[in-house]
């Protein structure tokens, strides 16, 4: 069985943690299943495509797509599907093409838990927005979620949503420079986890933004995010498990291709909260398990 994973990009690491994930799920199974993980460079849904009609033509039995672009790769994905490829998507969906199921979390349910904590941390004042490539679905989800928390509050007034491409140096210079120009932003919502890939120490603003009581919350938990909690750049952070994603989607694809069975869809994993509370339990479970969890 020949399995292929396609994320967004090669430039993003947090796709890496479900990339673990796969890998470590068939090293414990039975059979034969070689992986592939192939991507384009930085998000491209047109590359993406390419790489989808090229693994079709290699002789792929089963795709897990995370999508730049909804409805840009329903053609690749519904002919893959054609050719009697198992086609499955993680994270970010094509929901209207052909793929069999989204491995995911609720996006706008976990867009509206980062609302709820921005609202109870920092009830008024300034809010900016960082977020990811345009048109992806999973982050549009995300801030429709928390929009439609943080909008019931009239006070809080969102001055922008910036985007980075899912470019991490992009990000960090964004959060500098936007927090360098709003002197009163009283409070940040980072759509993914991407300035906390960088070195913390090239972020000064955001260190001092949370130190005078500004409030920043992100999306993901993973080891950089967990240090920006644990050394005072982030307030709290909303998780789940990328880890998992990678597990999950390999049963999904050799369940459906080798004993014909239809997953449940979407399937959607457990979202957590990290804040000063529980940091130390979150750290000490990146440092036993090197962030397989």
């Amino acid at each position: 069985m020949n399995l292929a994973f396609v994320p967004k990009a090669l430039n993003n690491p947090v796709f890496e943690v479900t990339r673990w994930g796969a890998e470590d799920r068939i090293a414990e199974l039975d059979g034969d299943i070689s992986f592939r993980w192939v991507g384009p460079t930085t998000t491209d849904a047109a590359a993406q495509a390419q790489i989808l009609d090229d693994l079709v033509i290699q002789g792929v039995n089963g795709i897990c797509l995370s999508c730049n672009d909804p409805d840009a790769l329903i053609p690749a994905i519904n002919r893959a599907v054609m050719e009697g490829v198992t086609v499955i998507t993680w994270d970010a969906d094509s929901p209207s093409s052909k793929r069999a199921t989204n491995v995911s979390i609720d996006q706008e349910a976990a867009g509206a838990e980062a609302g709820k904590i921005i609202a109870q941390l920092a009830p008024k004042g300034k809010l900016a927005i960082l977020t990811g490539t345009p048109g992806a679905l999973n982050l549009e989800q995300r801030v429709a979620g928390f929009r439609s928390v943080v909008d019931q509050h009239a006070d809080i007034e969102v001055i922008a949503t910036d985007p980075c491409n899912d470019d991490v140096q992009r990000a960090v210079e964004i959060v500098e420079q936007r927090i360098n120009a709003t002197p009163d932003l009283a409070s940040y919502f980072f759509v993914g986890m991407w300035p906390f890939f960088a070195d913390l120490k090239t972020m000064p603003q955001l260190k001092a933004f949370v130190d005078r009581g500004g409030k920043c919350v992100s999306l993901d938990a993973l080891e950089g995010a967990l240090n920006a909690v644990d050394q005072g750049y982030c307030n709290s952070l909303v998780g789940y498990s990328w880890w998992g994603f990678g597990r999950t989607a390999v049963d999904v694809l050799v369940a459906k291709i080798r004993d014909g069975v239809d997953p449940a869809d979407p399937m959607f994993t457990e979202l957590f909260i990290v804040d000063e509370s529980n940091i130390a339990e979150y750290m000490t479970k990146q440092a036993e398990t090197g962030g397989r969890f």
